[in-house]
């Protein structure tokens, strides 16, 4: 059986470690600019009207995606993974669901409007709108998980 005095000093060490990681995982604010901008330009590459364009943004915004992936991973030490289970995971699942609805919204509306009504240049704007949605939503979540750690919820 274990000594319960060994156990809370455990639990206590963990929590600690908690506390040191919620302090550690913060991303620079030029990593959710960048994401922003990556995802901006594939979004706004629809307007192009053109597979190659699109299929080139899509490969630029991917090797991006892994060179953030890649540079956090350096900074910080760590990778978060949303599929974890616990609190702070199903509040960050949450916060992405109504971002994903909002977002689905606007590249219809986007997507109807250049392509449906042909005004030209309405998936740059989404474009935009998103991006600066995506790096807003990326502190956002980043601020949850953290608050969700240091609060041991």
């Amino acid at each position: 059986m274990a000594d319960p005095d060994q156990a809370a000093a455990q639990l206590a060490a963990l929590r600690a470690d908690q506390v040191a990681l919620a302090g550690r995982i913060v991303q620079p604010w030029w990593w959710d600019v960048a994401l922003g901008l990556l995802f901006a330009g594939f979004i706004s590459s629809y307007s192009a009207h053109s597979g190659w364009v699109i299929g080139a943004a899509l490969l630029v915004f991917l090797a991006g995606v892994r060179a953030l992936e890649v540079t956090y991973r350096r900074i910080t030490g760590v990778w978060w993974d949303a599929r974890e289970v616990g609190p702070v995971q199903d509040r960050v699942r949450r916060a992405a669901r109504w971002w994903l609805v909002g977002y689905l919204g606007v590249m219809a509306i986007g997507a109807a409007a250049e392509f449906l009504l042909d005004v030209r240049g309405a998936m740059v704007a989404v474009g935009v709108v998103l991006g600066v949605g995506v790096a807003l939503s990326s502190r956002w979540v980043t601020r949850i998980y953290v608050a969700g750690l240091r609060t041991g919820r």
